[in-house]
Parts: C-alpha cells; structure tokens; sequence
C-alpha cells in the first residue's frame, strides 16, 4: 500500500513538472443588440466571441497560440433571415446570424539571444485612436537596448519586403518613439504635465501626404471625475480606429474625429460618457452620443450596457456578458 501511494505520489509530482511552464488563460463574451433605425426599422442580434490562449514556455523561450472563435455581425460570412425564429420577439424585427468561425489570431514564438529579444510569427497589432490592429503574418521583431535607448528592427511580409527601425525611450518623464519606414516616419510623444496626461502621434508620409495623420488624446482627473478630449486628423485617405471613439473599420474610413467624455465610478459602476463627431472620406459628418455602465459581477464576470445615439440615424443597446480565466 506504501509503494502504491508512493508511485502515486510521484506520478502526480511528474505531471504537475510537464505542466509547469504551459498556462492556459482567455475570455469569452455574449452579446445582445438592439438597433432600433429611425426610418421605422429595428434589428436584433445575439453575438459571441471567445478566445483561448495557451502559452508553453522553456526557460527564456515562449510560444504563443490564440485562437478565436466568433460570430460576430458584420463578418463576411452574414445571412439575414426576416423573421426567423430566436431567443427575441422577430414579429417586427430582422436578426442577423452569421456563420460561425473558428480562427488562429497569433501563433509567435518570443526568446532571447545575446542581449536581443526576437519575436517571430502572426500577430496582431495593438489598437489605439490611428488603428484598428490587424492581423500581420510572417512578421518578425529584434530589438535591444543600447545606452537606455531601444532599438527596434521589424521587417513582415511573405519576401519580408516591409520593414523598419523603431527608435524609443523616456526622457524626464516623457515617452518618445520615433519608428522610420521606406516610404514614411511614425512619431509618438506621450506624457504627464501638472496632472495632465498628454498623447500625441504623427504619421508623416513622404509619398502620398494623403497619408499623412495624427491624433491627440489628452485627460486628467478632477474629484474622481476623469475628462478625455480626443482628436484625428487623418488626411484625405483617412484611417480606420478603435480606442476613444470605438471600433471605425467601416469602407469609409474616418477622415476627421473630435470628442469629449468623463468617466468616473458611481455606486459600483464604471459609467462613461462621451460625445464625438465623426467625419469620414465621402465628407459625410455624424454625431454621436454613447453611454457605457460596467459592472463587476460577483462571480467574476463583468456586465456592461452601452447606449449609443447616432443622430437622426439610430439609437442602439448593447449588452454584454463577458468572463476572463
């Protein structure tokens, strides 16, 4: 009885030793629309998307795979069936279902040779007011840092035809980064001032000034209120986003945006409040008015509501479940 519990034992150690270095985490959120159009019209739509990350690692070398499955509306893959039976009353209403997808986000491997850390694979960019990140494949990153200062060589593409060398640092508190492409420069000034924070970025493209864009984002917090005042000037082509102003992908891209919003915690609530304007590349301006509540939930999810007028259009509610592991 004694070997047995001791092979046991020594079973159970051996298994938790294999596991030790691979973390399994990721998300899952649910969500419910309602767009009620101010032509008469009104839809409905019961959404998902979920995601798993599973990260091995061996002593200063990490893989990465994240995989994503959603059903999001407005995927390419969207059927619209009138009427059609749902968890929602359809007897004015169309629901939009779209077919489900399973996809590989980012699969990259991260180490560390001789001082130079080295990321290679798919990979998504991060979002912020010039971007909606997208997925990069064949991508590859080397950086070090040399006197406090990081240097940055990227290079992605099928040839591996698209490259730069990102320069990045601090000075005094500020945080600059200057990245140099064949065709054009990206520099970001980010920092706090008497209490003020302050975001400033310029995309300088030397072959099409069309190109050319940038964005302002500058907040600061009184008696537990913080104000955000947002800008984009995208030029004549210009740009897709998701940060202050939400996700924009759409055809036409935002050509200029400018808003204001407070967000503060009220009897257990985030709420968040903002009002912008938006004007796209067909020189077509809307306004916009949007409310989010979120809530912690006592089992570790996280209810939010978002309410957003788009003046003389629509108004919409959205409400979202969602879970982090």
């Amino acid at each position: 009885m004694k070997k047995q519990l001791l092979i046991a034992a020594v079973a159970a150690t051996m298994a938790s030793v294999s596991m030790a270095d691979v973390s399994i985490s990721g998300a899952g959120q649910v969500n419910y629309t309602n767009t009620d159009n101010d032509n008469g019209t009104s839809t409905n739509t019961i959404s998902h998307d979920f995601d798993l990350k599973i990260v091995g690692k061996s002593g200063a070398t990490s893989v990465v795979m994240d995989i994503e499955n959603t059903n999001a509306a407005g995927d390419a893959s969207e059927t619209t069936v009138a009427g059609a039976s749902s968890l929602v009353d359809t007897s004015d209403t169309t629901v939009s279902k779209t077919v489900n997808e399973m996809n590989v986000k980012n699969a990259y491997i991260t180490t560390s040779i001789a001082g130079v850390n080295l990321k290679a694979g798919t990979y998504f960019g991060s979002d912020n007011l010039l971007d909606d990140a997208t997925q990069t494949k064949n991508k590859l990153s080397l950086d070090t840092t040399i006197s406090g200062v990081k240097v940055q060589y990227e290079t992605a593409g099928t040839n591996l035809n698209s490259s730069s060398v990102t320069l990045s640092g601090s000075m005094a508190g500020v945080k600059l980064s200057h990245e140099i492409f064949d065709t054009k420069t990206d520099t970001s000034v980010s920092g706090s001032f008497a209490g003020v924070n302050v975001a400033y970025r310029d995309v300088d493209a030397d072959a099409d000034a069309a190109d050319s864009k940038t964005s302002l984002e500058v907040s600061t917090e009184v008696q537990g209120i913080t104000a955000t005042y947002a800008n984009i000037d995208a030029g004549t082509n210009g740009t897709k986003s998701d940060a202050f102003f939400g996700e924009i992908k759409t055809a036409s891209m935002i050509k200029e945006a400018d808003g204001f919003g407070i967000k503060t915690n009220m009897a257990g609530n985030t709420v968040n409040l903002k009002s912008y304007t938006l004007t796209n590349t067909d020189n077509a301006e809307q306004d916009y008015t949007k409310l989010v509540v979120t809530r912690p939930l006592a089992n570790g999810s996280t209810l939010e509501a978002t309410y957003t007028d788009k003046d003389s259009v629509s108004t919409t509610m959205d409400l979202e479940l969602r879970v982090k592991f």
